[in-house]
């Protein structure tokens, strides 16, 4: 799996927010977080499923021999359709 600049940068926003929201609420914030307030935990969790997407589908598709042409046309491993 190979690491570029985006990767990088989406997983260095996601730590430091959490560093930062961990600092500031103190310990214990995501269990009442989760208590308190459900639909908003519910609606974070997917937002960061929706974020962490890019990062571990491609890998797979690519390992898989699937086209990836429409994520990164120009990385060397990358796999075009076939049309027959």
């Amino acid at each position: 799996m190979k690491w570029e600049g985006h990767e990088l940068a989406v997983l260095g926003t996601l730590t430091g927010c959490y560093g930062i929201v961990g600092a500031t609420l103190g310990p214990g914030w995501i269990r009442k977080f989760v208590h308190q307030q459900p639909v908003a935990a519910m609606s974070v969790a997917l937002a960061s499923a929706a974020v962490a997407m890019p990062l571990v589908i491609v890998p797979i598709r690519r390992t898989l021999k699937f086209p990836t042409n429409q994520y990164d046309a120009s990385h060397p491993n990358v796999v075009f359709p076939k049309y027959d």
